[in-house]
């Protein structure tokens, strides 16, 4: 596998010892609503998918687990964001009964994990016993005293019933993700990057290819840069009677499509941006998101709206997907699980069609620098206030290991490798037709994976992203510019630096800055 330099990502751990220096910020205000999408809608597939199966996947029993001493019929309390990454406690709710646990699932919109969360723990209810969230919000969650530390836990005997074995994880998610102050304080279960996606069939159509080469005079093939991003969305975009590899069309076809949704369309826009190398603030906490380089990325994506389906401004996960997967979008960068339903006929029109690659990068000095973030990666963790401490914790190891393999190999989760043990399996992605083309897929993962990009990890992480979420969104919909939505988010980065203690924040951020500059983030 292709990890190597994506593994090195470890030294990030920098910044989550980092963390543990400052008081964790307030909840975010709430952010003005989303601007309306267009009232267009992509045409549905003549023949839609059928629905996907929902029964658990077999149990593989790759890991060698044993059952805890059984448990007093307890009921754990667990939230998370609502969807298809909950089902793994659908999957595996005989074995947590034979465990004597019974799970209460609270479930909550995708962008509304961390407030739901923070006003139940500042309010100290108790109403949750183990809390799914993301890693971003640890300094946050962990600083408050709002988690359990697990390092005990883990240590207790024996080894096959408690041990989450931290070894198998790789470093990123578990140096970074899961610790806090040198403590263990959530278990990875989601092991998020995006990826680049496209419909190989059309790229390698003969008609396609001898006419994009007489329009551009250059070869077709995946996007490199964001450049041919544009170039290659806008031949591919075609009106209904327009024919498409030899096809007449009988709607319309658009040539690519991003998340464009209120909530984490920001990760799109550092997609493009990441590759310059300039860190999200300089050593003195100036932000540098209104850089030349920035609205020139921002600029990248309100240009490729040209080329998308008409309501992308709505578009969330499941849209996004689904505009790909129905058919109606040539590519898109989305998260790596998106090929495993591709995969799945009972969930994807074009099974069988889909090439992956690296999320399009710059040219720079003459060679094309790619950046993929790695935005959300799920983590779950245990609540300091939980009555039910020990069996909690098993709930979320059971999860996070022994039955993780079977988790991330499935369509049936959006969840994604982050364990060696899920890249050395591939027999287990059934879905692929091949264990050749499983493969293929894995090391697709393995090369986004090369170009990770992590998120903001110091104290004000929700609050920095939201401001800037917010304004990407609104240079969409065309209510600023590219360059008034970016100033407008560094002028508000710096209200928050200042609301949590400058002189503080800077020097958590000149301790990151370390780490990212021996990842080659920055120059």
């Amino acid at each position: 596998m292709k990890l190597a330099r994506y593994v090195s990502i470890v030294l990030l751990v920098l910044l989550a010892v980092a963390v543990a220096a400052c008081a964790a910020p307030a909840t975010p205000a709430p952010a003005e609503p989303p601007p309306a999408a267009a009232e267009a809608t992509v045409a549905p597939t003549e023949q839609p998918a059928a629905a996907p199966k929902t029964e658990a996947p077999a149990a593989l029993d790759v890991v060698k687990w044993d059952y805890p001493p059984k448990f007093d019929n307890v009921t754990i309390n667990l939230v998370g964001d609502a969807g298809h990454n909950l089902r793994p406690y659908e999957f595996w709710k005989d074995e947590f009964a034979k465990a004597g646990i019974t799970i209460n699932l609270i479930e909550v919109p995708f962008s509304g994990v961390y407030e739901k969360e923070k006003t139940e723990f500042i309010a100290g209810t108790g109403a949750f016993d183990v809390v799914t969230f993301y890693p971003a919000y640890i300094g946050d969650f962990a600083g408050n005293g709002y988690l359990e530390p697990l390092d005990d836990y883990m240590a207790k005997s024996p080894a096959s019933v408690w041990d989450a074995n931290s070894e198998d994880v790789l470093k990123p998610f578990w140096e970074l993700y899961s610790k806090f102050d040198g403590k263990v304080y959530a278990l990875p279960v989601d092991g998020d990057v995006h990826m680049l996606m496209y419909r190989k069939d059309l790229f390698e159509n003969a008609d396609e290819q001898a006419a994009f080469k007489e329009k551009y005079g250059k070869e077709l093939a995946p996007p490199e840069t964001w450049d041919d991003w544009l170039q290659i969305g806008e031949f591919f975009t075609r009106d209904a009677g327009e024919t498409l590899a030899g096809v007449t069309l009988a709607r319309p076809f658009y040539g690519s499509a991003d998340f464009a949704q209120r909530g984490f369309s920001f990760a799109w826009f550092v997609d493009r941006w990441a590759a310059f190398g300039e860190p999200y603030f300089d050593k003195d906490m100036v932000p540098q998101v209104n850089s030349p380089n920035a609205v020139k990325a921002l600029q990248n994506f309100v240009d490729g709206l040209k080329n998308a389906p008409p309501d992308m401004l709505g578009y969330g996960y499941d849209e996004l997907r689904d505009a790909f997967l129905k058919g109606n979008v040539a590519m898109v960068v989305q998260w790596t699980d998106v090929p495993k339903k591709g995969a799945d006929p009972t969930q994807s029109d074009i099974a069988g069609k889909i090439g992956v690659g690296r999320v399009p990068g710059w040219n720079i000095d003459g060679t094309v620098v790619h950046r993929a973030m790695m935005p959300v990666g799920r983590v779950v963790a245990v609540a300091a206030d939980s009555q039910n401490k020990e069996a909690a914790y098993w709930v979320a190891k059971h999860v996070s290991y022994d039955r993780s393999l079977e988790d991330v190999s499935t369509s049936l989760t959006g969840l994604d490798p982050y364990r060696h043990l899920h890249f050395s399996h591939p027999e287990a992605y059934t879905m692929f037709p091949t264990v050749e083309e499983a493969q293929a897929y894995l090391d697709g993962v393995a090369a986004a994976m090369a170009d990770g990009y992590p998120e903001i990890f110091i104290p004000g992480a929700a609050q920095y992203e939201d401001a800037l979420d917010l304004h990407v969104n609104k240079a969409l919909a065309g209510q600023e510019t590219p360059q008034e939505a970016l100033d407008a988010t560094a002028a508000e980065w710096d209200k928050i630096t200042d609301k949590l203690g400058r002189d503080n924040q800077i020097e958590l951020w000149d301790k990151a800055l370390i780490a990212y500059k021996a990842l080659g983030l920055t120059q």
